[in-house]
Order: structure tokens, then C-alpha cells, then sequence
């Protein structure tokens, strides 16, 4: 968030891009949770994060709010309590984020599987992207150390994954034994927390923050598999 917030423009605004690009699919998942359809949240949550772009980053932003999220999600309802006091057919030009859907079909079977409130919703999406981007960052260390097979191997077991293989299967799979894959397991769920603290400290204005925003996400996490809880 104090690159989000910096002074220099073409800094906050790229910092801001990375982070709309990383933590969209909350957003949508709040929109849809409060009642927008898939196109409608689709088309605002483009909007905003444009808006947010072409206005530069965070520099209005009041540090005293802390958590970034917070301050998104404050920013996301003004947006669209303003946006529906206008037309929101006309189109947007200038920047917008470009980023995979993949994840829109989850997010919208998933609003019809729970009775969350659009705020938990977007708790639990939050949590989950940020998790996802901490993972994907372990994935490519392990990848620049030519030991891809070993960390897609793990990673269901890592995650918490219910059809994750046995210890004893991954051995015997890999190769190697029991011992070396728990040994592995652990070095993995270490880096994994090394990595998402890293990812919390971009979305908080003071480092002193972190634990209670782990804390605030582990709840997020609440009913979910076990491991996901633990690597946070």
C-alpha cells in the first residue's frame, strides 16, 4: 500500500495496477454476492480499477485506514454508489487492467454454494487471491531451481488439498523417501508463510499490522482445509 500511495505518480500507478490485477476477483466476488450479474460486476469492477488508474493510485488515500483492502473495498462501494447515478453503458477508455477470467466461474458458482454477506465474501476471495499469489511465487522458486516436478507434487498436500496423495505415495512416486518428502513439506510450508507475509506487508501501511491482517485473513479462511489455514 505505500508504493499504492506514493508520491511519485507513474509509481503509485503501477503498484496500484499489480494489486488490481492480484485482488480483482474479491471485488467481483463482493458485486456479485450483493446482487450485480456476472456482466454488470464484471463491467463495474473494470471500471473502478480504471478509475483508480486514471486518477493515479492512492494519493488521496488517508493512511490513518490502514489496510489496503479496507480502503478498496470503501473505494469500491463509493464507486458504484455513484455509478448508479449515472449510465453505466457508456464504456470507459483510456488504461484498463487486463487479467485471465478464469477464476469468474468459480467465484460465481460459489455465490449460489454459500450464504455469505458480500463483505465475507469478499474477506474470503481476498484471502484466497492472496494465498493463490504467495503460492504461485513458491511455485516459480522452486521452477528457477529446476525442482518443478517436486513442487507440483506437493503443493495439493501443501494446500490442503482433500485428494492430496500420502506421504508414503509421493515417495514412492518421486523416487526418494518418506522422511525427504515430510523434510520438503516442511521447508515448503516455511516459505510459504515467508511469502505471504511478504504479500500482506504490500497491503498494509504500517509493518506492525501484519500479524493482526494474518489474523483477520485466517478467519477469512474459516471452514476451509486446514493447511490454507495453517500457511497463514
Amino acid at each position: 500500500m505505500a508504493r499504492a500511495g506514493a508520491g511519485d505518480r507513474a509509481v503509485a500507478s503501477r503498484a496500484l495496477a499489480e494489486l488490481c490485477e492480484i485482488y480483482w476477483v474479491p471485488l467481483y466476488a463482493w458485486l456479485r454476492r450483493a446482487g450485480r450479474t456476472h456482466d454488470d460486476g464484471l463491467d463495474l469492477v473494470q471500471s473502478f480499477c480504471a478509475d483508480l488508474l486514471e486518477r493515479g493510485g492512492l494519493l488521496g488515500a488517508d493512511a490513518e485506514r490502514g489496510r489496503f483492502r479496507a480502503y478498496l473495498l470503501g473505494a469500491l462501494r463509493h464507486f458504484v454508489a455513484n455509478e448508479d447515478r449515472r449510465e453505466r453503458a457508456q464504456k470507459r477508455g483510456g488504461d484498463r487492467v487486463a487479467w485471465s477470467l478464469d477464476a469468474v466461474d468459480a467465484v460465481d458458482e460459489g455465490i449460489a454454494a454459500n450464504q455469505r454477506t458480500p463483505d465475507e465474501e469478499f474477506e474470503r476471495r481476498w484471502a484466497q487471491a492472496l494465498l493463490d499469489r504467495a503460492a504461485s511465487r513458491l511455485r516459480d522458486e522452486y521452477a528457477a531451481r529446476g525442482r518443478t516436478d517436486l513442487v507440483l507434487a506437493l503443493e495439493p498436500a501443501l494446500l490442503g488439498d482433500a485428494s492430496a496423495e500420502s506421504q508414503a505415495a509421493l515417495a514412492a512416486r518421486l523416487g526418494t523417501s518418506e522422511g525427504a518428502i515430510k523434510v520438503a513439506l516442511h521447508r515448503m510450508r516455511g516459505r510459504l508463510r515467508e511469502l505471504i507475509r511478504e504479500e500482506v506487508l504490500h497491503t498494509v501501511d504500517d509493518p506492525s499490522r501484519v500479524d493482526d491482517e494474518i489474523r483477520s485473513l485466517m478467519t477469512a479462511f474459516a471452514g476451509s482445509a486446514l493447511a490454507a489455514r495453517r500457511a497463514l
